[in-house]
């Protein structure tokens, strides 16, 4: 690989996770704030805000987004390319006006169904449209290496949103906290979409002659992804409302913290696919297999050390982010984080189902997966407690990523990927969780390991990939330039 193109690949998908994890970061360090301007009641309607708006920014958004590497690909000129993108916020706008025209006879229904008011349901469906068009931004930027767009666009939504919410809260909604949090999160989240929409308008006037033509190829590729997005909330939620139901709230919360700090995870592996799945395309548009076998394996070895040494301290973590009431849900962390490991692996054969437009494939198997988690939730959470949704969350996602595997395999007709490092690096993942759980109590073995394991693949990251040494060099040579 061209080492200015290595650069440019390594530097999108360092700037992604970093900015992810500050983004993130914010709104992790603002929750004290709020749980303080507004009470438990209100806090909990703009929770259920939120969740909705995630629900119902699949259906309203279409998943469009979804289409946008395999249009790059199918329309060139890029001319055309920048066409396809415009005329999707053509149907996100007609889809807007579709639910607002819905939510006049129907809202107080939809309200009453969700638990929330009427002026509420419109705030959600505005919000979910933002979050749809805002989506379809981050994608676009992906694609071209945009990090520096995606950052700037993602960091002013999060500023905005928590200053504009709390002058909202303090000035204007100091009975109803809740309607100034959920303004406070919907105005800025529509005035960027609007400016985005009006960007891509300026890339390229939408080609009238082709606008059917490109719309209904983009709508058949992304309608068997809102079966799937929704099933992935149901893969990411359910088990937590199971808990609440069945166990009760005090243990629900011990299990939400958990998730939270496998937040990490979640954040990190997203930020490096949407790199890692534009890289791919392109190898695999030039039939570049060699290097898809050889850089997947760095990769995925890359991902485990990273995880490991996150399980390793994560007994620190659990400290340092709660207090001594939360303790024992590192029991529950720990396969949470070796399930993220499958659950990212899954991308692996799901970008070449998106590839080859296959979504009905991901679909059919995200439906799966939710229903195994469900069922298997059902059989061991009140034998086992909480900590049993944990690991039928770890064998649901390796369920998954070998479901996905096969099919990627049957489509293609061959392995892309290293079958036998996959395997080897999977069971390395399973010892290192209970090897973790057993290690627990013993601080200094633990981060002996740790340090030990983090020099070594320094070491074999600069022998392989050398993101310090190229970074060194191209520093030297810019300054004798």
């Amino acid at each position: 690989m061209d080492s200015n193109k290595k650069n440019k690949i390594i530097t999108a998908g360092l700037g992604y996770t970093i900015g992810n994890y500050l983004i993130k970061g914010l709104s992790f360090l603002t929750v004290p704030i709020f749980t303080r301007l507004m009470d438990t009641s209100s806090y909990g309607i703009y929770n259920s805000f939120s969740a909705y708006s995630n629900l119902f920014f699949v259906l309203i958004g279409f998943a469009i987004h979804s289409s946008y590497r395999n249009a790059k690909l199918r329309y060139s000129p890029i001319s055309r390319y920048y066409s396809y993108i415009s005329d999707t916020m053509l149907l996100l706008l007609v889809s807007l006006a579709v639910w607002l025209v819905i939510c006049i006879p129907f809202g107080k229904s939809i309200g009453n169904l969700l638990g929330i008011n009427t002026i509420t349901v419109y705030m959600m469906i505005v919000y979910s449209f933002s979050l749809a068009v805002i989506t379809c931004f981050n994608v676009y930027s992906s694609i071209e290496y945009k990090y520096k767009a995606f950052l700037l666009i993602a960091g002013l939504n999060a500023i905005f949103s928590i200053l504009l919410s709390i002058l909202l809260i303090k000035h204007g909604f100091s009975k109803n906290t809740y309607m100034g949090r959920i303004l406070g999160t919907v105005i800025p989240s529509i005035v960027i979409a609007f400016l985005i929409i009006f960007y891509f308008f300026k890339l390229a006037l939408p080609n009238k002659k082709k606008l059917k033509y490109y719309l209904k190829w983009g709508i058949r590729y992304s309608l068997p992804i809102i079966p799937h997005g929704i099933s992935q909330l149901v893969l990411a939620q359910f088990d937590r409302i199971m808990i609440l139901k069945m166990i009760g709230a005090a243990v629900a919360g011990i299990y939400s913290f958990a998730y939270n700090i496998f937040s990490i995870v979640t954040v990190t592996t997203t930020s490096l696919d949407n790199v890692w799945s534009t890289w791919f395309y392109e190898k695999l548009h030039t039939n570049d297999l060699k290097s898809i076998k050889k850089y997947s394996s760095l990769y995925i070895s890359g991902v485990l050390i990273y995880l490991i040494l996150l399980m390793l301290i994560s007994p620190e973590l659990v400290k340092l982010l709660g207090p001594s009431t939360y303790s024992h849900s590192i029991y529950a962390v720990i396969p949470l984080i070796t399930g993220g490991y499958f659950s990212f692996l899954y991308t692996l054969p799901a970008t070449v189902e998106y590839y080859y437009e296959k979504t009905s494939f991901i679909m059919i198997g995200t439906i799966l997966a939710a229903i195994l988690n469900v069922v298997l939730n059902l059989f061991f959470l009140l034998k086992y407690g909480y900590v049993a949704a944990a690991y039928t969350t770890l064998v649901t996602y390796i369920l998954y990523f070998c479901l996905h595997y096969i099919i990627a395999k049957k489509i293609v007709g061959k392995n892309l990927f290293s079958t036998k490092l996959i395997f080897l690096l999977s069971t390395i993942a399973l010892i290192m969780n209970f090897m973790t759980i057993f290690l627990i109590k013993y601080f200094i073995i633990r981060w002996c390991l740790a340090i030990v394991i983090f020099i070594l693949s320094l070491v074999f990251e600069e022998k392989k990939i050398g993101i310090i040494k190229n970074r060194v060099i191209k520093k030297e040579v810019t300054v004798n330039e």
